[in-house]
């Protein structure tokens, strides 16, 4: 692996190009992707300039690779100067919708991590229910008190999972009532990014974020079947993690990092600097330590497990 140099506050980025470097899906699709197609003015060149960057990471260089013209490229897209430090969550979808609102291999990259959802709305006074088909690219995973500090536990409750919501007009009673939002996944793609959510805003009047340092342990082997609409069909629900984004520092000061597993070893890299590292120092980012550049775990990369294994 290659370090990313950090022109100030690009570490968020940084961390999520390292994941989708160590994504052996994409590295695999995104050669396809023609540069030359990419010349016409305003185009969209965020996947010329991706492919071009991971080429040069798969180098056998030991210097830093410079991300610039990618930044300068999702800055263009998506109207956002990157001049201050981003979310990685913000970070992820803006790529991989720059991807998908591109076309042929381009598009077929921004789709790996798409997710089929079902939400089904059911009226609690007359007890019609209305199914729409969502795409999502990342499974939030809430880490409110009253919900399960391990992440497969939390994943077994998902299914259970329902919103109920008040002042709705129903269509077909016409009546002002509540709600109760129930959502099923009807299929998994081959990566899956479980974002943690870890922003709450604790204002009343105004907006007053802080972050949420609670503890969330997450395993090597994650079973999505209990997430499915029909979980006894789900014959590949097993994922196994291969890279995770780490923050350390309060909401509105810190420093994104990446860990990104190897065949056989986990890697960490922190902008320029990538060294070894084991298991242990990754589940070290299951809580923030008592040090301010102790790392807490905000993203994790799932890919479907082989079942030849």
């Amino acid at each position: 692996m290659r370090g990313l140099i950090n022109y100030g506050t690009h570490c968020s980025i940084n961390s999520v190009v390292q994941c989708l470097y160590g994504t052996h899906e994409l590295r695999g699709l995104i050669r396809d992707i023609d540069e030359q197609e990419y010349r016409a003015p305003k185009k969209n060149t965020v996947a010329a300039m991706l492919k071009g960057l991971i080429c040069e990471m798969d180098k056998n260089n030991h210097g830093s690779c410079d991300p610039s013209f990618l930044i300068d490229s999702m800055s263009a897209y998506s109207g956002l100067s990157f001049e201050v430090q981003e979310d990685s969550d913000l970070v992820f979808k803006c790529i991989l919708n720059a991807l998908t609102d591109d076309d042929g291999p381009a598009e077929k990259v921004g789709q790996l991590w798409d997710i089929k959802m079902e939400k089904r709305i059911r009226c609690l006074r007359c007890n019609v229910v209305k199914s729409t088909l969502d795409k999502l690219n990342t499974i939030p995973v809430f880490i409110e008190d009253n919900l399960p500090a391990e992440l497969q536990e939390y994943i077994k409750q998902y299914s259970d999972n329902t919103l109920t919501m008040c002042d709705y007009h129903c269509a077909h009673c016409h009546t002002r009532t509540q709600i109760e939002i129930t959502s099923k996944v009807l299929s998994l793609p081959p990566v899956v990014c479980m974002w943690i959510a870890r922003v709450k805003n604790v204002g009343r009047d105004t907006v007053s974020l802080v972050k949420i340092d609670k503890r969330l342990a997450f395993p090597e082997t994650l079973d999505l079947k209990y997430i499915m609409k029909e979980p006894e069909a789900a014959a590949d629900a097993l994922y196994e993690l291969y890279a995770v984004i780490a923050h350390c520092g309060s909401h509105y000061s810190g420093h994104y990092s990446a860990y990104v597993r190897g065949d056989d070893t986990w890697y960490l890299a922190d902008d320029t600097q990538v060294r070894l590292c084991s298991w242990d120092t990754v589940k070290s980012t299951y809580e923030a330590g008592s040090n301010f550049y102790d790392g807490v775990a905000y993203m994790l990369m799932y890919r479907r497990r082989d079942s030849s294994n």
